[in-house]
């Protein structure tokens, strides 16, 4: 059943909202990756303070995604034009980052450089626009930065998570999202990102318990609701995944990382015909890297 989950890897990048406990770290495996860099090159002067209860994004889409409040790579691409003329000053950078103009991020944050250096989320986003362009030594080094400016800051830690998953690294990953989710237990989307990586290796149950938290926050949310239904598909209990499936709006049955899985469980249910409707309802053109899982389930359904 590996290619029927292979689907579900689409960690998001952010978790901007956290809030920090104070814990030991010395023995963390992870602390040396966090420390190495050194503040000396950054001069005093006039800066933002920090405030972690401020630190989301405006406009999030709470009803149906209830990440989309820590994590710009959630908002759809009407939002980021929000983002971009709202009041919060970091999100506006970023928001020209997911929108792909680099050049205008980067004079951006030249810009709020002398107010922000000291400022987590500011070099958290810097390493986020540097991920964004295929650049993972920048994201790896700001990340860090970020982390050598507060060490408990949960978001840089969630986000060299995803370059380790990206990496192959999936120790890492799974160290760096419980790591995250520890930090700040109100922060959802490290939370989330470890219930992938759950399901990613067929440990349902796990990713059930983390995936029923972040529904009893929010019910409408359509990932963790496609989540739990995948976890059910893994199992073979295709009716009960059903159940999940049916709680999904059908104008994002279109959604490829929805619709593939919703079609497959339909055959696999014993409802060839539906399965064939909804797969046909999928948006194609941003397959991506699951082009090939695509190709196989159209086979599936003698598509």
């Amino acid at each position: 059943m590996k290619n029927t989950i292979s689907i579900l890897m689409i960690l998001f990048l952010l978790a901007s909202c956290g809030s920090s406990s104070k814990k030991n770290e010395n023995n963390d495996p992870m602390s040396q990756e966090f420390s190495w860099i050194e503040n000396n090159d950054f001069e005093s002067g006039e800066t933002v303070k920090f405030d972690e209860s401020n630190d989301s994004f405006e406009g999030d889409e709470s009803e149906f995604d209830s990440l989309s409040s820590e994590s710009i790579a959630r908002l759809p691409e009407f939002k980021l034009e929000v983002v971009a003329t709202s009041k919060d000053t970091i999100g506006k950078v970023i928001s020209l980052c997911y929108q792909k103009k680099f050049n205008e991020a980067s004079k951006a944050m030249d810009s709020l450089f002398k107010k922000y250096k000291n400022h987590p989320a500011y070099w958290n986003q810097v390493g986020t626009c540097f991920f964004l362009q295929g650049n993972m030594r920048g994201a790896l080094l700001y990340y860090n930065k970020a982390l050598s400016l507060n060490k408990n800051y949960a978001p840089p830690i969630n986000n060299l998570g995803v370059i380790y998953e990206r990496d192959g690294r999936e120790q890492k990953a799974l160290l760096a999202f419980k790591k995250a989710s520890e930090l700040n237990s109100f922060s959802l989307t490290p939370i989330f990102n470890l219930s992938q990586m759950y399901l990613k290796y067929g440990f349902t149950d796990k990713a059930r318990s983390l995936l029923a938290a972040l529904y009893k926050k929010n019910s409408k949310d359509v990932d963790v609701v496609n989540s739990l239904a995948v976890s059910y598909m893994i199992e073979g209990n295709h009716q009960e995944a059903l159940k999940w499936y049916d709680k999904i709006p059908r104008e994002l049955h279109s959604r490829y990382d929805i619709g593939i899985n919703y079609a497959l469980t339909l055959k696999l249910g014993g409802r060839p015909s539906d399965a064939k409707v909804i797969f046909e309802r999928i948006n194609v053109t941003k397959l991506g890297d699951s082009s090939a899982y695509y190709g196989k389930v159209k086979r599936f359904l003698e598509l």
